[in-house]
This record gives structure tokens, C-alpha cells and sequence, in this order.
């Protein structure tokens, strides 16, 4: 039987004591922040489990959507909104027909959502439908070249990783689905590092190891090294 991502389990996943807790992907937002003012926009979170970067941006005077197939998830973000007074739609529908009209959105984003599908595409051309001319899409992932990629991939051998299922892309991948889909790309980033790579970045060697990693991290190579990557594409 082949694994993959059901709703079954995210239903299961948002109703255990064990979720993921609300957390603020602020190298998404930060690079988003940097391509483009959110103050009323209209902007669709898909996948938004928690819901922390559609609240955080809802603050920053985004009008946010955030769309998930889990009613367990919904619910933990209408508790959030409520208690932080916060104004934001929350919508129970499936990613591959979203319920929306064409060109309403000027941002649509999504971390850790892509990966748990086989063909990314269906999902991507549909968020391209329901984006507005020269919108933009932000889409955030694992990247393949990690050590947790390795880990992840035993897991799901012997079916113990949470989700069921779940790939990975690398940078060139990433950006090459986004512009098979009619897109365009505004800027490419990476953050995070994994396991010995994260102590090998933070050691404390002096400034010349500093601006050696520095260099990596401000070329096409440091993409290649973050446990996250992220592409921000425009619709033309």
C-alpha cells in the first residue's frame, strides 16, 4: 500500500497533546516583508495548521484567509484570533479546489504544506488561478540535503513519521515547479541548519570563520546547506 499524507491523521495530529505548537516562520515573513507591503492585502495562508504567520501578518494590517482540510487545526486558530482580538477568515476546504473565485488573492503563501504531496503541481496551478495579476506566491519547504531527510526517510520506512508521508526538494527543483507553472521568480532564500551543521555553523573560530560563512550563506551554495528553503514567485 503506498504511504501518504491523509487528512485521517492531520485530524488525529491537531487533536493530540503532541502538535506542533503556534510558531512564527520569520525568515518566510521577513524575506516576504522585504518583497512587498501587506498592509491591506489580501492574503490566503493554505495549509496553515496553527495559523502563526497568518496571525502575525493579520497584525501587520494583512486582510488573511487561512485555509486548512483539518476542522481540529480551524479551530486552534479561531481560539488564537479570538484571544489576541484579532480579525482573520478561516476557511475548511481542500488546497487542490479552493473555494475561491479567480484573482482574489495579492499573496498566497505556504510553509511546510508542498512537501506532503506527490505532484505539487495541481496544487500550485490552482493557488496561481486564485492569485491576482502580479501577485505573489510564497512557497517554504524542506530542503533535500540534510541529515533530517535521511532521518525522516527511515521513519516513514517503518511508518512511524507523523504525517505519513512526505518528500523534500532542492532549490533548483523548487523553482523549476514554480516556473513550469506560468510563474515567475522574485527571490530565493534559505534558513535554518540541521543537526552537526548547525554546531559547525555557530562555532566560535573568530571573524575570518564568521565571513567565510557569510559568503556561503550569500551565494547560490548556502541553499544548498539550510534545512528550509523558500521561493517568493510573482504571477505576470
Amino acid at each position: 500500500m503506498e504511504q501518504k499524507s491523509t487528512k485521517k491523521q492531520w485530524e488525529e495530529y491537531w487533536q493530540s497533546l503532541n502538535h506542533q505548537p503556534q510558531v512564527i516562520h520569520q525568515d518566510l515573513l521577513d524575506n516576504l516583508l522585504e518583497a512587498t507591503d501587506v498592509r491591506g492585502k489580501k492574503v490566503l495562508e493554505v495549509g496553515a495548521g496553527m495559523g502563526g504567520d497568518g496571525l502575525f501578518l493579520a497584525k501587520k494590517g494583512a486582510r488573511v484567509t487561512v485555509l486548512d482540510f483539518s476542522s481540529k487545526a480551524l479551530e486552534k486558530i479561531r481560539a488564537s484570533a479570538k484571544k489576541e482580538k484579532i480579525d482573520l477568515e478561516t476557511v475548511l476546504a481542500d488546497a487542490q479546489k479552493l473555494p475561491f473565485t479567480d484573482q482574489s488573492f495579492d499573496i498566497i503563501f505556504h510553509q511546510g504544506f508542498l512537501e506532503h504531496f506527490r505532484r505539487p503541481e495541481p496544487y500550485l496551478l490552482e493557488q496561481k488561478r486564485v492569485l491576482k495579476k502580479e501577485g505573489l506566491l510564497v512557497v517554504d519547504v524542506p530542503q533535500r540535503f540534510t541529515t533530517y531527510t535521511i532521518k525522516k526517510h527511515l521513519l516513514i520506512w517503518q511508518k512511524k513519521w507523523f504525517a505519513g508521508w512526505e518528500r523534500e526538494f532542492s532549490i533548483k527543483e523548487l523553482e523549476n515547479f514554480l516556473k513550469d507553472c506560468g510563474l515567475e521568480i522574485v527571490r530565493s532564500y534559505g534558513w535554518g541548519y540541521y543537526g552537526k551543521l548547525y554546531k559547525l555553523r555557530h562555532l566560535e573560530l573568530g571573524s575570518w570563520y564568521q565571513k567565510v560563512w557569510q559568503r556561503i550563506e550569500s551565494s547560490r551554495l548556502g541553499l544548498y546547506l539550510t534545512f528550509s528553503i523558500g521561493v517568493i514567485a510573482q504571477k505576470k
